[in-house]
């Protein structure tokens, strides 16, 4: 049996894809799908090689089936490679494929009718060309992206339904139609898939939306200033109301944290039962929130939330992975026995100068002599790979 993460090189975004059940004819999940270029170079060519070794070719219009595509949230090194995809499936151009749910909480279904003005107030934004990162302004990049995601999240939406491809499969909306991928206020929100897999569903709470719905109604749809605006929905809206889910097989557990933040993601856990008394659990795998970023988390999360697996998803830019992350990651686990994959080992597609900034291995083995363990292991890709895989059970060898 297997039971593996894939993570594909994407960039500075995410695209992965969960493998389990019997190796001879496994169920697939696929979980994001990168920036820009990242479904031509990376994903669009892994589900090929998939489909050639568990397609009969004799079987005409047989299909490859996805247990599910998950969309974590509308940030763009997320969602543009699954939108490149279901534009491929429109035009008869892409692998074919049985998709069975997409799970995505799109913009207008988290925010119900102040969308359309959020999306209007951050189109007139006046911003800065000259803006730092850490001024409380907004710069033309991510005033593009932002805008850019809202309306490839709406592109995603309607591809689905023309497509008929079900929406949120197992939650249910007022009026029996597309509900919210959310955790539920009392009870964990178990899916069971085939093949045996369970997700419970941890992140976004139900509490969380609604606070986020609220603040917008009282703080910032007061404010004129459409600069204001766009920084809420760019910093609040993507990574508050992100996917997380503990996925589970054969006594196995990973925890796919989107880009969820630290906290929420501890809030989920406690409220779903993984917690221990003392605040603690142990997972086989993490996927790393925030392409390892330390503005997520910090030392005491990752003292209490522990793998033996680490799946780092990142290629340098924005510094990410962060020093600091790994320096906690070291701190954290001490001499204990754990392997870190990484999609990358220099930066892809550079845009730093200085080589010492694009040598992501040198950074991590700065940290590691800084701070000494005996037992870990980094893996990164191999450059002629298409990914990096995280196995918990069974290799898989295709």
């Amino acid at each position: 049996m297997i039971f593996t993460l894939e993570a594909l090189q994407a960039g500075t975004g995410d695209s992965l894809i969960l493998h389990y059940g019997d190796a001879k004819k496994p169920h697939f999940i696929v979980i994001d799908g990168g920036p820009a270029g990242i479904y031509k170079g990376s994903l669009k060519p892994r589900l090929q090689q998939l489909h050639d070794k568990f397609v009969d070719e004799d079987d005409d219009g047989a299909k490859l089936d996805l247990e599910m595509v998950m969309v974590s949230h509308i940030d763009d090194d997320h969602i543009h490679g699954v939108v490149d995809w279901m534009n491929d499936i429109a035009k008869e151009k892409a692998v074919p494929c049985n998709i069975a749910t997409l799970w995505y909480n799109s913009f207008e279904d988290m925010t119900g009718s102040a969308a359309e003005e959020i999306r209007s107030k951050v189109a007139s934004a006046s911003v800065d060309p000259d803006a730092k990162p850490n001024e409380n302004t907004i710069t033309p990049l991510t005033s593009q992206v932002l805008l850019a995601s809202v309306g490839q999240g709406r592109t995603l939406r309607a591809h689905a339904k023309a497509r008929g491809i079900k929406l949120n499969g197992g939650f249910k909306g007022v009026g029996g139609g597309d509900g919210l991928v959310m955790a539920l206020p009392k009870k964990p929100a178990v899916i069971t898939r085939p093949g045996g897999l369970t997700l419970t569903v941890v992140g976004p709470s139900s509490q969380h939306l609604t606070d986020l719905l609220e603040e917008w109604k009282e703080d910032v749809a007061k404010n004129p200033d459409p600069v204001v605006v766009a920084d809420f929905a760019d910093k609040s809206v993507p990574n508050l109301s992100s996917i997380v889910v503990v996925a589970e097989f054969k006594g196995k557990k990973m925890l796919l944290t989107g880009d969820a933040r630290g906290d929420f993601i501890r809030e989920g856990l406690k409220n779903a039962g993984f917690l221990d008394k003392k605040g603690k659990a142990h997972f086989d795998l993490i996927k790393m929130p925030h392409h390892g970023s330390s503005r997520d988390m910090d030392l005491e999360w990752l003292q209490d939330l522990t793998a033996d697996h680490y799946v780092i998803s990142a290629n340098g830019q924005f510094d990410n992975p962060d020093a600091e992350t790994v320096e906690w990651m070291c701190q954290a686990r001490g001499d204990d026995s754990y392997t870190i994959h990484m999609t990358n080992e220099k930066m892809v597609n550079a845009k730093k100068k200085n080589k010492a900034d694009q040598d992501i291995s040198g950074k991590i083995k700065k940290v590691f002599a800084e701070n000494p363990g005996k037992k870990r292991v980094v893996e990164f890709r191999k450059e002629k790979n298409l990914s990096v895989k995280a196995e918990l059970l069974d290799p898989i060898t295709y």
